[in-house]
């Protein structure tokens, strides 16, 4: 039996919307757990044709990724594109990522920001991240640390690591505000061990006195994450 990926179907035990019947969807990701994914696109479709977004944004990974059918980047783009068209953040950042990735068609980071943007103003943390990494690096837009520092924080107050690890990054190297060690610190603890975060640590703290590593230290452990977006 396949492993259940809660990232992919994160919506298992949300009812179906509108018309749609709610055992077409619950089927599907029924079936998806238990490895059966010719039954589970089936279901996926049968609740997709009535309009439920979810269900569309869920076929459109299955065809990403070729679960149960031939990988086809074009169908996947479609099913991601119904789901978008009705507000889904997660199918508008896969929508932005198969853009910058080149997936399927040229990459085109411009249109690949302007989806990350959709999400991005939904308040979705990741498509928040994304886009902040498109304006440090001033692809598909133009090179801008202050912008990619709010998205950062946007996103890194609603606990995601990547964006943590952005921000204490932006405080260490100045980018776009005046250097801090104690918030480059207190951001790459709260990042934990993503990436290089532990590299970094030990960096900043070789520049910091003993007392702004207790504060930056205080800061992480008093900080509370903000409400995630649905």
């Amino acid at each position: 039996m396949r492993k259940f990926n809660p990232v992919i179907f994160i919506l298992a035990c949300m009812l179906a919307t509108g018309n749609v019947r709610a055992d077409d969807f619950t089927d599907g990701v029924s079936y998806y757990e238990q490895g059966d994914f010719t039954s589970a696109l089936d279901s996926f479709k049968a609740a997709a044709a009535k309009g439920n977004a979810d269900a569309q944004f869920n076929l459109g990974l299955m065809f990403l990724n070729g679960e149960g059918v031939d990988q086809d980047y074009k169908q996947a783009l479609s099913w991601f594109e119904q789901s978008a068209s009705k507000g889904n953040v997660r199918a508008q950042v896969n929508i932005g990522r198969m853009y910058a990735k080149g997936k399927g068609m040229l990459s085109n980071h411009g249109v690949a920001a302007s989806w990350f943007r959709k999400a991005a103003d939904q308040g979705y943390a990741d498509a928040q991240y994304s886009l902040g990494i498109l304006y440090v690096t001033g692809t598909g837009v133009a090179r801008d640390y202050a912008k990619a520092k709010e998205l950062f924080r946007l996103a890194a107050n609603q606990n995601n690591a990547s964006a943590q690890y952005q921000l204490g990054l932006i405080y260490l190297k100045g980018r776009g505000v005046a250097v801090n060690l104690i918030e480059a610190y207190k951001w790459l603890v709260l990042a934990g061990d993503y990436d290089d975060s532990e590299v970094f640590r030990k960096f900043v703290a070789a520049k910091m006195s003993k007392e702004e590593i207790a504060e930056a230290q205080a800061l992480a452990k008093d900080w509370k994450p903000e409400k995630v977006a649905d």
